[in-house]
């Protein structure tokens, strides 16, 4: 038992580490694995100290036990202040609800996993939740097809969908005519994010403009861990435009493989605010409805890890996030209410 416990121990003190190193090391070998599971330490370390109560076990240990102790209750205390803010909506999300003259917009975003999801299912949710702007990654050109044979076209008429490697691509697609569309609106390191802009009639007739990118990072993986550091950190290049007078507002939606536990997804989001640019939202971490995890899904092993995101600059708040399941896909598909 003491082996296992200490064993225990270990694997909580590695995982702690990983969640609470900086961006500069954030890409050392397997650490983004190990922080994409950090809510699970909080059970690791509540099974420690469980097994630090046997007695037998622990007799003349009494150092042994206290260390484990130690490192279970910070660990412990650590999750509970990372988990905290999970619990409730932001003050933004408060205030964008109050707001009569707001408008808002459905958006629902899925990786596909390289085409093997099933289209019906898809167009079907769209429907269904009245879907008005749909992001998804890992399309092919046959899986296009099958959204059109399906409907989608007629439920969201206007799109963007790019490819970097001619196979696998990312799009977007919009009931509302899409403005400015690009084929990379981020200039990114693993895959073309296409874009456009759409204009939202707010309750008193004024117009928001707000600009909707599909994204998909580099999974972190041996031989890609920089790659999947700098194409999270990439994405904020988002913040620099919105400094700018006249930008409109964004909406990021897609597979960021990143969780918020790991360093450069908040540093993407420009949480520290060093660099006096304006902060992007998560909008798990916004509607207050706790851990939303992802990946993987549809097989034996429950969702462990929140890599799927809807972010979005000031101006636009989630006031709502939910899962669903999409047969053949091992991404659960993100659906959001946004308040404009």
């Amino acid at each position: 038992m003491r082996v296992i416990t200490w064993l225990l121990a270990a694997i909580i003190t590695t995982g702690i580490v990983a969640r609470l190193l900086p961006v500069s090391l954030s890409d050392l070998p397997f650490l983004p694995i190990l922080a994409a599971v950090t809510p699970l330490y909080a059970a690791t370390a509540a099974l420690a100290l469980a097994l630090t109560l046997a007695p037998r076990a622990w007799r003349h240990r009494r150092v042994s036990r206290r260390i484990i102790r130690i490192v279970a209750a910070a660990a412990l205390a650590l999750e509970a202040l990372w988990l905290a803010p999970l619990a409730s909506p932001s003050s933004r999300v408060e205030a964008a609800q109050a707001n009569s003259d707001a408008a808002s917009l459905r958006v629902m975003t899925c990786n596909v996993y390289k085409g093997a999801a099933s289209a019906g299912d898809i167009v079907a949710a769209v429907r269904e939740q009245h879907v008005q702007v749909l992001a998804l990654q890992e399309t092919t050109v046959p899986f296009v097809d099958a959204l059109k044979a399906a409907g989608l076209d007629e439920l969201l008429p206007y799109s963007e969908r790019s490819s970097s490697d001619g196979v696998y691509g990312n799009g977007v697609w919009s009931a509302l005519p899409l403005a400015d569309v690009a084929s990379d609106d981020i200039g990114s390191s693993a895959s073309a994010m296409p874009a456009g802009t759409v204009d939202v009639t707010r309750a008193d007739g004024s117009v928001a403009r707000v600009r909707l990118v599909s994204v998909h990072t580099c999974s972190p993986q041996p031989g890609y861990w920089g790659l999947w550091r700098r194409s999270v950190e990439e994405i904020g290049v988002v913040r620099a435009r919105l400094a700018a007078a006249g930008s409109p507002g964004y909406v990021l939606l897609g597979d960021f493989n990143a969780t918020y536990d790991h360093a450069p997804f908040r540093a993407m989001l420009g949480e520290s605010k060093a660099d006096g640019l304006p902060t992007l939202h998560d909008a798990a971490r916004e509607a207050g409805q706790g851990l939303v995890p992802t990946w993987p899904s549809g097989g034996a092993v429950p969702a462990l890890c929140g890599i799927d995101h809807v972010v979005t600059s000031g101006g636009v708040a989630a006031t709502d996030l939910q899962t669903l399941a999409i047969p053949g896909s091992d991404h659960a598909a993100l659906l959001a209410t946004l308040v404009v």
